[in-house]
């Protein structure tokens, strides 16, 4: 009488003989090439060539805002009583370098900002900057020689008895390609 190894070992090679009983065939592959490109513009660059100007003023007894128009350079008085005398007005100007054709965008990092008086603490405001153009559009064509010139505008807050003085701020402006 045989064991029960010898049972076993013939269980398992019946299923063995089984799939080798089926035809076998040739897989078929093909192979196939693709390619892969990329572009590396050069770095995106921005100069400041202005810097936002509202002029002189005289404070009044009430809150006062001017709006200086980056198309034109002109102030706009849109509240209040205090006076625009005159003085030096432009709108802050960038130019920015880069790929020929490419698009890019122009953004102010800051929604305002507070102007402090020189050798004091007192403070005006300004927000609302606006660019050029109309709509303002920020994304902008590099043209062909590779530049592309922003102006900006803004809100300048004049409050009431503002104490007589220069003012100064700053703020950032970013640009990237889109």
């Amino acid at each position: 009488m045989r064991s029960d190894g010898f049972k076993t070992r013939y269980a398992l090679a019946l299923p063995l003989s089984a799939a080798l009983s089926f035809p076998l065939t040739t897989a078929h592959a093909s192979t196939g090439n693709g390619q892969t490109r990329t572009v590396v513009n050069q770095g995106v660059t921005i100069s400041k060539d202005a810097d936002l100007l509202f002029g002189d003023f005289s404070a009044g007894s009430t809150q006062s805002r001017f709006r200086l128009d980056p198309d034109s350079g002109s102030i706009i008085q849109l509240s209040g009583n205090a006076l625009s005398l005159g003085g030096t007005r432009t709108a802050a100007s960038f130019t920015a370098l880069g790929t020929p054709l490419a698009t890019v965008r122009l953004t102010v990092s800051q929604n305002q900002i507070d102007l402090v008086r020189v050798n004091g603490t007192e403070k005006m405001r300004v927000d609302q900057f606006r660019l050029d153009g109309g709509n303002g559009t920020r994304n902008r064509t590099v043209n062909a020689s590779g530049s592309v010139t922003y102006k900006l505008g803004g809100r300048l807050t004049i409050n009431p008895g503002q104490v007589a003085g220069a003012y100064v701020g700053s703020f950032n402006v970013n640009i990237d390609y889109q």
